[in-house]
């Protein structure tokens, strides 16, 4: 999954030690931070029982941060943490129909370009502005899910 990853932290410590782990780093959402107020953790969200749903406290704005969400369940010996890692529904749902408006366009200018005799460099503008559509994710997004993952990674392994 390109804006979407899923991965599972395999643990010794118990459910009880996962939580108060994840608690330890995780502060209460926030509508609106002020730039003066450093945030105490790391990360926010909502740490339940056997659930949590977070994400990272960044001094910037970035609408591709990933949405961590995770689930515990106990093992023998430990416990296992399926974690996915998402783009949040409104801004996947944004660019999926602005990539499919402005894809069309460019399928239709490149057309246009490859027919028409003489090159008319402003043909190119979509297909840029698709290129563009399609890079701004990926750079929003991976750096900032590699870093949650391994923190999470090193947060509840010993």
């Amino acid at each position: 999954m390109l804006f979407g990853q899923q991965f599972t932290i395999e643990t010794p410590f118990c459910e009880a030690v996962v939580r108060q782990r994840l608690l330890d780093v995780v502060e209460p959402r926030q509508a609106m931070r002020w730039g003066w107020n450093a945030p105490a953790k790391p990360y926010q969200g909502e740490v339940g029982d056997r659930a949590f749903q977070i994400s990272r406290i960044i001094g910037y704005r970035n609408s591709f941060l990933p949405q961590i969400e995770g689930r515990i369940y106990p093992q023998d010996i430990g416990c296992k943490i399926d974690i996915e890692m998402k783009l949040h529904p409104l801004v996947l749902g944004f660019m999926l129909f602005w990539l499919s408006m402005v894809g069309q366009i460019a399928m239709i200018s490149l057309i246009a370009a490859l027919a028409e005799p003489q090159f008319d460099p402003t043909l190119l503008v979509p297909i840029g502005m698709f290129a563009f559509g399609c890079i701004l994710p990926l750079v929003g997004f991976l750096p900032q899910a590699r870093s949650s993952r391994e923190f999470l990674t090193d947060l509840l392994t010993p």
